[in-house]
């Protein structure tokens, strides 16, 4: 999972909306979430859903998530050109409060987007297959969602990293393009 998709949404995410404790959490929950139901009944969902389906669904939700966070970065910038500081820094006390609180459009969107794209990902997968070669499905949804959990909390840590770096509306930008790339290459199965 380390520099996958997965990885890389929780980093853009994070810089997207600032607030990394709902991006970490709504992750976290979404992809112990993917991981439990392929432990449980992964072979299950695969008859009832087919992959290719999945697969849309998932490519759908990036593409999406794109066009989101580009319309994002266009308000943010009209927002910002009528408050700047002093410094020439964005001064709009609307995005200044909005980072003060629980964001839960931040949770919810993380969780939503990375809920479907693992869902039928080679991860799960991965656990429907350690888990059918395993009589207990526990000890190997455990591990699996110890290191989901793990590499998010580094994807937002390095989203973090990445945001003090790059400015935040290109960073938006380059994020909206990334998403809408990502969605391009799951519809044509190469992620």
């Amino acid at each position: 999972e380390l520099g996958d998709k997965t990885q890389l949404a929780v980093m853009t995410q994070t810089c997207k909306f600032g607030r990394p404790w709902p991006v970490f959490l709504g992750a976290s929950i979404a992809l112990s979430a993917t991981t439990a139901l392929g432990a449980v009944g992964g072979s299950v969902l695969g008859y009832l859903i087919p992959p290719v389906v999945m697969r849309m669904v998932a490519a759908l939700a990036f593409v999406v998530m794109g066009v989101l966070i580009w319309r994002e970065s266009a308000k943010q910038e009209a927002s910002c050109d009528a408050a700047l500081d002093a410094a020439g820094a964005c001064a709009d006390p609307k995005l200044a409060s909005r980072r003060a609180r629980w964001h839960w459009t931040a949770f919810l969107s993380t969780f939503t987007l990375l809920f479907v794209a693992e869902m039928g990902d080679k991860t799960q997968l991965a656990v429907v297959g350690l888990t059918s070669k395993q009589a207990a499905p526990w000890p190997v949804f455990a591990g699996g969602a110890l290191a989901l959990v793990t590499v998010t909390a580094l994807g937002v840590l390095g989203g973090q990293q990445l945001c003090r770096v790059i400015p935040e509306r290109l960073l938006l930008r380059i994020s909206a393009g990334a998403f809408v790339l990502m969605g391009a290459l799951m519809a044509a199965g190469i992620l």
